[in-house]
């Protein structure tokens, strides 16, 4: 049975004396009611590994040392980012209390925020209505309100790198100041939250927009010359003290492996050709699929039909020196915003999924404005807005609840391991065994050792069963202790067969 809707005078194309009430501001709150329940539901689960894990060690390690500048937490050397993610996650620990569902409980708003300002922008574009179809695509398709049910600094990027959008656009509108602060201050916590991402995304968009005659003048406004090293300064103080703890270890790590790295080589081993997201999207927008591919081939025509020597040799090479003269429209301004929030990504080496995440908020509204362009637009949006509430009911009580019960392995390998050494006794850890979960839930000493550490250590080792063998082999004394483990590590998709030993002299 499909959900039934009416509009407001102005916007009518469906409407019924007996369901009046849902008028698209009605329904948006509705709706946006049951993204809530949807996004807090089931939030207690364990930890997901990898990230996820290392996340929460770092900021219970800060949070219990009180050193906000130590990203130091077993299994988790990759996963060190710039620290306000750190930062928030440490106090609502020490508000809060440590847990699961406190971990991941701004992450969550960050995500209904996001949501609530797509609605609001495509308000302001265009009307209810489209703001509504765009809330709803980006609310209840299959992948974005995922990252609000896991605890990723992608989820606070994506809301300020929103916020910051957003408030260029009202900036453009009404050159008031308070838009450009906020635009800034946008910029400056995306910076200490991931890095350079935020600067790509609206720095890249303010650069397109010197290409418009009209729009230029309002952008140098924006006073970059002081703006930009002002909302660069927190990053920067952050760096230098990191610099004077460490010598600088930490912060050249960071630009070897979150610039220069991925600039030019895959990460995870995660990696693709150009149209990598065009095709990711068509899967990640689902059950909205079909709007997604219409607006794929009216842009294709659009590119077509303008293809012509004279015309790109005006785009490209007069268009910043005499300016487009034509106004920015809505839809050219969001068309901007996709190409440093997606097509940029297209061309590095490195395709992880959560790069093109500043898209999804930019890209449901020109769906929307596509299905509201539909003479059927009604019994599509009924049709898929069903479908997706269907989806997220499988996804809520059927997938999500096995897929934790695959992740209480790591927690329950720590109790056993508990119950095996000693309080106070360090742990080592031999293998690169990547499950920071498991030392999240084990919260005691573990050191990581390599060859040649193994070789002088001794103690309580966890290692591979494969390596135990291997060591017994080659002549050590190690005592087994209890039975192995096995362990799945889902993101692997391979099964670790775990044992803890004791490495007498």
């Amino acid at each position: 049975m499909f959900l039934k809707f009416g509009f407001d005078k102005g916007e009518r194309v469906f409407a019924s004396r007996n369901v009046q009430f849902f008028t698209p501001k009605r329904t948006f709150f509705l709706l946006f009611l049951i993204l809530s329940v949807y996004l807090f539901w089931g939030n207690v689960s364990p930890l997901i590994d990898q990230d996820e894990a290392a996340y929460a060690g770092f900021a219970r390690t800060m949070a219990e040392t009180g050193d906000y500048l130590n990203m130091e937490f077993p299994y988790s050397e990759p996963h060190r980012k710039p620290p306000l993610h750190f930062w928030i996650t440490s106090f609502f620990f020490q508000t809060f209390g440590t847990s699961e569902f406190v971990l991941r409980l701004f992450p969550t708003i960050c995500i209904l925020g996001t949501a609530a300002l797509t609605y609001h922008l495509a308000y302001v574009m265009f009307n209810s209505r489209t703001a509504l179809y765009a809330f709803s695509i980006l609310s209840f398709s299959l992948y974005f309100p995922l990252n609000g049910k896991i605890a990723l600094v992608d989820s606070l990027l994506v809301f300020f790198g929103m916020l910051g959008f957003v408030n260029l656009h009202h900036f453009i509108r009404t050159s008031k100041w308070i838009y450009a602060l906020l635009f800034w201050c946008s910029v400056s916590i995306g910076v200490l939250i991931k890095g350079p991402p935020i600067l790509i995304f609206l720095g890249g968009t303010c650069f397109l927009l010197l290409f418009f005659a009209k729009i230029r003048p309002i952008i140098w406004k924006l006073h970059p010359w002081f703006g930009l090293p002002t909302a660069l300064f927190p990053i920067f103080l952050w760096g230098y003290f990191s610099w004077q703890k460490d010598g600088g270890i930490l912060i050249r790590w960071m630009v070897d492996w979150y610039i220069l790295r991925r600039a030019t080589n895959p990460v995870f081993g995660q990696s693709g050709p150009p149209g990598t997201y065009l095709v990711l999207f068509a899967i990640t927008l689902f059950p909205w699929t079909r709007i997604y591919l219409s607006f794929l081939k009216e842009m294709f025509w659009r590119f077509v039909s303008h293809l012509n020597a004279k015309e790109i040799k005006d785009s490209i090479f007069s268009s910043f020196r005499n300016g487009i003269l034509l106004p920015l429209s809505p839809r050219s301004f969001l068309m901007i915003g996709l190409v440093f929030s997606w097509i940029f990504y297209e061309f590095l080496s490195s395709k992880l999924p959560s790069y093109p995440l500043s898209a999804y908020p930019i890209l449901s509204i020109l769906l929307a404005e596509q299905l509201s362009k539909k003479h059927n637009q009604i019994y599509l949006y009924r049709l898929y807005l069903t479908t997706s509430i269907l989806m997220i009911l499988v996804i809520g009580f059927i997938v999500l609840p096995k897929f934790n019960e695959m992740r209480r392995e790591t927690k329950s390998l720590a109790e056993i391991a508990k119950g095996r050494i000693q309080t106070n006794e360090t742990l080592y850890s031999y293998g690169g065994l990547g499950i920071p979960s498991f030392a999240f839930y084990f919260h005691r000493p573990i050191k990581e050792i390599e060859w040649n550490e193994f070789m002088k250590v001794n103690g309580t080792i966890l290692m591979t069963d494969s390596d135990r063998i291997l060591f017994d082999s080659m002549g050590f004394k190690l005592k087994q202790m209890g039975e192995p483990i096995s362990l799945y590590a889902y993101d692997r998709n391979k099964t670790l067969k775990l044992v803890l030993v004791k490495k007498e002299p």
